[in-house]
């Protein structure tokens, strides 16, 4: 890869980000067009296909233009990113399920289910696919991926983070995700997070599986299913499924990699 200049990594910095905000522009448009506001399972599987082969595509010109690899953008073996990806799975999994075993027990939340247990399985496994290739994988690719082996090369890892989170924020504006005070408060976080054991752990994959986790979660419990009634969502979402996987799992990566050094630019070459 070629010694880049600042203007030159900013100016495809820039250039990521509208071409992403257009190919999620362009989602929502054929998602509204042709499969309308119902929604179905298969029908979001089919977006979700379509959203990953546009950002792969897009990454695989740009990549080649550039003359580098995938490796670049905090990739390994097949066998490394698998681990990775499990690593950042169960970084969510094992302390979000501990924090909703709290607040049960505590009373902070109430859920009532309203399917059978294997109905509920196979749409988890569903929605767990199209999360991945919806969010999971064509975001973190590009945010977490190409734009933050970019900004490091100008950047030290904590400044980073920052930067690639203020992009992300900036996308789900543009594209529409910041609806709410909820989400205002909630995306930049979320990308910050993600950011950090992209950061920490140098994969991709531990962000990848970190994001499809929690992403799959919070949306089952959504009214848009009708499978459960969760009285304190707030305090669950809060408690449970960002602070404490945050907070652990940051712990368990800086153990894990404990010669981590937060200040290292990593250079293009």
């Amino acid at each position: 890869m070629k010694n880049y200049k600042m203007r030159d990594i900013l100016i495809r910095i820039v250039t990521m980000l509208i071409l992403g905000v257009i190919i999620w522009n362009f989602i929502a448009y054929l998602s509204d067009t042709f499969m309308g506001q119902e929604y179905s399972p298969f029908s979001h599987l089919i977006i979700a296909l379509i959203t990953t082969v546009l950002t792969v595509t897009l990454l695989q010109v740009v990549l080649k233009t550039d003359k580098t690899s995938w490796n670049q953008l905090g990739q390994s073996t097949f066998k490394k990113n698998i681990f990775s990806f499990l690593l950042g799975f169960f970084l969510w999994t094992i302390p979000a399920s501990i924090g909703l075993f709290i607040c049960l027990m505590l009373g902070w939340v109430e859920i009532q289910v309203h399917t059978d247990l294997n109905y509920l399985l196979l749409s988890i496994l569903i929605l767990f696919i199209t999360v991945f290739f919806i969010e999971a994988l064509p975001e973190e690719l590009i945010f977490r991926g190409y734009m933050y082996r970019y900004l490091n090369a100008l950047f030290p890892h904590w400044g980073t983070v920052i930067l690639q989170a203020l992009l992300f924020s900036l996308f789900a504006y543009f594209i529409g995700a910041m609806y709410s005070i909820e989400q205002l408060q909630f995306i930049p976080g979320f990308a910050i997070i993600l950011g950090v054991f992209r950061a920490i752990s140098g994969s991709l994959w531990t962000s990848i599986g970190f994001h499809v986790a929690i992403m799959t979660a919070t949306q089952i419990l959504g009214p848009i299913h009708g499978y459960f009634d969760v009285s304190g969502i707030f305090t669950l979402q809060l408690f449970a499924f960002i602070l404490l996987p945050s907070l652990i799992g940051a712990t368990v990566l800086s153990i894990v990699y404990s010669n981590y050094n937060w200040s290292k630019k990593v250079s293009l070459n």
